[in-house]
């Protein structure tokens, strides 16, 4: 592969990143509006949407900054086009749902994190020397930047997938210590009366 070629392929990438983080940072904003009364997780998945916006549009003013080229969705890497189907997916169920339960939330989160890391592959290929140094090459022409400053970008935006991830973790702790806490309440109704909650229902619940 030429360098000319090269420069395409990682040209693509970027372009199969912008739309990529779109489409996260769409699905946490929906995801975020969902949620329900849990103010504090829903700023959290809401602080990731942005982070995944503003990584769009830094990777956009990148390609705009390379020699043009033409990239078909169909082009994908496979583990991007699966998670960019888990995503269309996830947007499907959201669509469906006026609020997000909390087992809900526990079990994307988990889902969720895998697709961070997904991003944070992606990014890694892009730090690699031999790929900063023909990005960095061509970026020269039009601006005063070195390999240092171009990897100081891409691992900035490394650095925010790897927190995504903690956040991931925080939301299901506090969902998890939120459940707990509601079972750990339920016994202390039952053991005041319990037969109550074994005795039959009333007819009427059944008519």
């Amino acid at each position: 592969m030429t360098k000319q070629d090269s420069l395409e392929a990682l040209t693509n990438s970027a372009k199969c990143l912008i739309v990529f983080e779109n489409k996260t940072a769409s699905l946490y904003k929906d995801l975020a509006e969902k949620t329900g009364e849990l103010p504090l997780v829903k700023s959290l998945l809401s602080q990731i949407s942005l982070d995944s916006q503003k990584h769009s549009t830094l990777l956009k003013g990148l390609v705009r900054s390379l020699p043009k080229t033409v990239w078909e969705t169909k082009e994908l890497p496979k583990s991007i086009s699966e998670a960019w189907r888990s995503i269309d997916a996830f947007q499907i169920e959201l669509s469906d749902a006026d609020e997000m339960t909390e087992d809900d939330l526990s079990s994307l989160s988990i889902q969720l994190g895998a697709l961070e890391g997904i991003m944070e592959e992606a990014f890694d290929i892009l730090v690699q020397y031999d790929n900063l140094e023909l990005i960095s090459t061509e970026l020269s022409k039009l601006y005063n930047v070195d390999i240092e400053a171009l990897k100081m970008i891409f691992l900035e935006i490394i650095r925010d997938e790897r927190r995504h991830k903690e956040i991931l973790v925080t939301v299901r702790d506090f969902i998890s210590r939120l459940e707990k806490t509601k079972v750990d309440a339920a016994p202390a109704v039952r053991f005041r009366n319990p037969d109550a909650w074994n005795r039959p229902a009333p007819s009427s619940v059944y008519c």
